[in-house]
């Protein structure tokens, strides 16, 4: 059975940050975070709900330099 661990948005948002990348697949991500490419594809998901991403293609997403701020 797998174990859950909750990571904040904000945490996950920085350290793809700090990939130094222009744009974050799924698969990247899995690998900095080492889960399933399916719970990076969420997780990238839920940043771009944020602002922190925004989708780019099918597979890619930008990464934005921060969250935009609220109107």
């Amino acid at each position: 059975m797998s174990e859950k661990v909750l990571v904040s948005l904000e945490f996950i948002a920085s350290l793809v940050t700090s990939m130094g990348k222009n744009y974050v697949t799924p698969r990247d991500l899995s690998k900095v975070l080492g889960v399933s490419t399916r719970s990076a594809g969420r997780i990238l998901r839920a940043l771009e709900t944020k602002g922190y991403v925004e989708r780019y293609s099918n597979r890619a997403y930008r990464v934005m330099m921060r969250a935009p701020v609220p109107s």
